[in-house]
């Protein structure tokens, strides 16, 4: 049944996104001297997500879960600028909406919580106004992409993703290769809860302020990438895509080792990945700017036995106030799902 609100007619529509996180894992080009930047890897898992519903009200209100104050302020910019952006053709008394966060992704974990949450509140209200925008186009317009389309892609086809980089006045980098991540394989999580990775002014001061990226050492990631991390992947060769990962972050990991403290920015995440590379593991790497890390591994039943030795490990060097969060995820293979429905 229609509702009156305000001076307009509404029917009752209520739209539910759900996001998955994604890894970051490494940039083919900080140097940028071949005419792109950046370009980078990453892979959406399902451990996971970003969800919440919109509907029209009569004002702007969010819901959140307990203490999240600073997140709900948060998702109603993302709604403001919305409105002053790709909904600026949305008139005045047509600009009410109720959001109910359910659940969040981790903040500044490695996760791109940023991104997805703009992007699903970005879908969300284009569906309850029937703007036609392709997630590319809300990104932009929402200032997401910046450096990364990893995000992007993975909201839309969830998998394994190959963005291009930006070359000079663009704003949104292209994707160049999306492909399945084999179902066997697990990636385990190791996640400090009490470090934060480098994000908001510093980061920025970061990619400013660090030294220029050696143009061999961007050639090598893109070799690398080319001939041994993506074939690898269709190839299914899980020791060829780890050490290929394991070469890409040691060589972005100890470039932004001024700003974030290390190759890795938890000591206590890089002393569990050195001991899981003690064990034999080959893909070891760091997500974004951490701290979360993670090492990817062949099976369900290799990801439990690295588990139960990681805890091992942690409970004879860390007192109980310092143990780390260990996760075993897969890879999310379908992006964000989106559900409207008529209530």
């Amino acid at each position: 049944m229609p509702v009156v609100v305000g001076n307009s007619t509404h029917t009752r529509i209520s739209v539910r996104v759900s996001a998955p996180a994604r890894l970051h894992l490494g940039f083919l080009d900080l140097n940028g001297n071949a005419g792109r930047k950046f370009g980078s890897i990453g892979l959406a898992i399902n451990s996971h997500f970003t969800t919440l519903t919109a509907q029209k009200a009569t004002s702007i209100s969010i819901v959140g879960p307990v203490d999240s104050d600073v997140l709900c302020a948060r998702t109603k910019s993302i709604v403001q600028t919305f409105y002053q952006t790709i909904g600026s053709t949305v008139s005045a008394t047509d600009r009410g909406v109720n959001i109910t966060l359910e659940h969040v992704i981790p903040e500044h974990a490695g996760f791109g919580s940023g991104t997805q949450l703009n992007l699903a509140i970005g879908t969300a209200l284009c569906k309850l106004h029937k703007i036609p925008a392709s997630t590319p186009e809300i990104a932009a317009q929402l200032g997401r992409g910046a450096r990364s389309g990893i995000g992007i892609s993975t909201f839309d086809l969830g998998g394994f993703i190959v963005d291009g980089g930006l070359k000079p006045n663009t704003t949104v980098p292209p994707l160049l290769a999306h492909h399945a991540f084999p179902d066997d394989w697990r990636i385990v999580l190791i996640m400090d809860t009490q470090h934060q990775g480098v994000h908001g002014q510093q980061e920025k001061q970061a990619f400013t302020t660090l030294p220029e990226f050696p143009q061999h050492r961007a050639q090598s990631i893109c070799h690398l990438t080319l001939m041994q991390l993506l074939p690898a992947l269709v190839e299914q060769d899980i020791d060829q895509f780890g050490d290929a990962i394991t070469q890409i972050q040691s060589l972005i990991g100890d470039h932004f080792a001024p700003a974030q403290g290390g190759r890795y920015t938890s000591p206590v995440v890089a002393q569990l990945l050195e001991h899981a590379q003690q064990l034999g593991h080959k893909g070891i790497a760091q997500s974004s700017w951490g701290p979360t890390g993670c090492v990817f591994v062949k099976s369900q039943q290799h990801a439990e036995k690295l588990i139960a030795d990681l805890s091992t490990y942690s409970s004879s060097i860390l007192n109980s106030t310092q143990q780390p969060t260990l996760l075993i995820s897969q890879a999310n293979e379908s992006g964000a799902k989106t559900d409207v429905c008529v209530v």
